[in-house]
């Protein structure tokens, strides 16, 4: 046999390679009988159910409430100023934990601070009556420190009450205060820093030593000081 022309050898493997194409593809797959409802497929002439598409999580909105620091005071007692002596070393006081978080769902009432203007300050520089017929008792130390621990917590609802309407510091409340023969607390001033001195604290606190009784003694009145902590 003759060489075919080279125009022919490449027409033949052409037609070679296009026949072995058609023979890799695979067979065409049946219909379906009758047309697959809703939610499925024809997969192999069979109506197959789509897989089931997950929801997608609703965000409602809401976020979770980040829970603010506590915050613990603590009661110190430098004692009594009678006769311008020292007092006694600082009484640690139990500690109560302050939860400045305000409670879900809770309103608030507008804020009303305490009118303390009828509570006269502490001053060493007041003269003072000097009671001839009055003895010479004092107040006892250890009672005096037992009506602090008394006082501390209402003084501590004041700083409870303060940090529901805003930020409230750490810092210590100074307390002085002049006691009567009586029991009546005559004066009272507080000192507190300016992280403290805020949302009607320093009143609250002037109140609520102005109203406490003491016990009565056989003696002229005496200044006492003490301090309440804020960490």
């Amino acid at each position: 046999m003759g060489e075919h022309p080279p125009g022919a050898r490449l027409a033949r493997l052409a037609t070679l390679a296009l026949a072995a194409s058609f023979a890799c593809e695979p067979a065409p797959k049946p219909d379906c009988a009758a047309p697959c409802g809703p939610g499925s497929t024809c997969v192999e002439g069979q109506c197959v159910a789509d897989a089931p598409v997950a929801p997608p999580v609703a965000d409602d909105g809401k976020k979770k409430k980040k829970r603010r620091k506590k915050k613990r005071v603590r009661r110190t007692t430098p004692g009594s100023a009678a006769g311008g002596g020292p007092g006694p070393e600082p009484t640690p006081a139990p500690e109560d934990e302050i939860e400045e978080a305000e409670p879900a769902g809770e309103k608030l009432p507008p804020f009303v601070p305490v009118d303390d203007r009828k509570i006269p300050h502490f001053s060493n520089d007041k003269v003072q009556t000097i009671d001839l017929e009055a003895g010479s008792e004092r107040p006892n130390e250890r009672v005096l420190d037992q009506h602090f621990a008394k006082i501390t917590p209402k003084i501590t609802d004041c700083v409870i009450t303060a940090s529901r309407y805003g930020d409230v510091g750490s810092g210590r409340l100074a307390v002085q205060l002049r006691l009567l023969p009586s029991g009546k607390v005559e004066s009272v001033s507080v000192k507190a820093p300016a992280s403290l001195n805020v949302w009607g604290i320093v009143p609250c606190a002037r109140k609520a030593v102005y109203d406490h009784r003491f016990p009565s003694y056989d003696g002229p009145s005496v200044g006492v000081d003490f301090a309440v902590d804020v960490d």
